[in-house]
């Protein structure tokens, strides 16, 4: 389901995030390390990061369309720092220490804009949009194929939804009436085909049998016409 998916991943999101400031404030991780040891002891975490940030991203969309604007303006942010951290340390220069304060910058960052993106992605799992929220139960519901269960719905909604039903069983109820008539239309296709096909055999039987016509002997060929002028 989609709310468990993004439950787990938001929960994983946050251990990720908090273990990236933890290394920062200890100084397991530092500005004056080399790019590439900045690197090895952020790769994990910055990498599990990124995956988990694309993966959230499209479910907040999906549970909070409303709100694409702010979400996408978040997820940017984080996701364009997290970029720039890696792009830097592994830029080519004379001077890799100002690389390491540099990418150390855009991770710093990182970790601001997660904060950020974290309340929003906490508020949306608690206040979904309230027709997203239904369809998705209802997919859910008849997915499992199991018991009805109850949804609540906000009561604006509710004349809504009442009349999609109306809708849905008025449907249900012109495929089976054109149901009916389909099978009313060939039944009496086949009796007006079985009551045809002996009269049609019984016609071709008779010009079958019947004796063929004399040949008329006056009949002219063509050989008995003349050109004008011969005798």
């Amino acid at each position: 389901m989609v709310y468990e998916k993004f439950a787990v991943q938001l929960s994983q999101f946050e251990d990720g995030l908090q273990k990236l400031a933890k290394d920062i404030a200890s100084g397991v991780i530092f500005e004056r390390l080399e790019p590439i040891e900045l690197w090895k002891r952020s790769e994990e975490t910055v990498t599990r990061l990124m995956e988990l940030l694309e993966s959230l991203h499209e479910k907040m969309l999906i549970l909070k369309p409303e709100k694409a604007p702010i979400i996408e303006n978040q997820y940017e942010n984080m996701a364009k720092a997290l970029k720039n951290f890696k792009e830097i340390l592994f830029q080519k220069t004379p001077e890799p220490l100002a690389n390491s304060r540099l990418a150390f910058e855009q991770l710093r960052k990182a970790v601001t804009d997660g904060s950020d993106l974290l309340v929003l992605m906490r508020e949306i799992r608690d206040e979904p949009n309230p027709v997203i929220d239904t369809v998705i139960r209802l997919k859910t519901a008849a997915e499992n194929k199991g018991p009805v269960i109850t949804i609540e719905t906000p009561k604006e909604l509710q004349p809504i939804i009442e009349k999609v039903f109306r809708h849905v069983e008025a449907i249900r109820a012109s495929i089976i009436s054109a149901e009916k008539a389909l099978g009313e239309v060939k039944l009496h296709l086949r009796n007006l085909q079985q009551e045809c096909l002996p009269t049609a055999k019984k016609e071709e039987a008779e010009i079958r049998d019947k004796p063929s016509q004399p040949k008329n002997d006056k009949q002219l060929s063509l050989s008995q016409f003349k050109p004008e002028g011969e005798a």
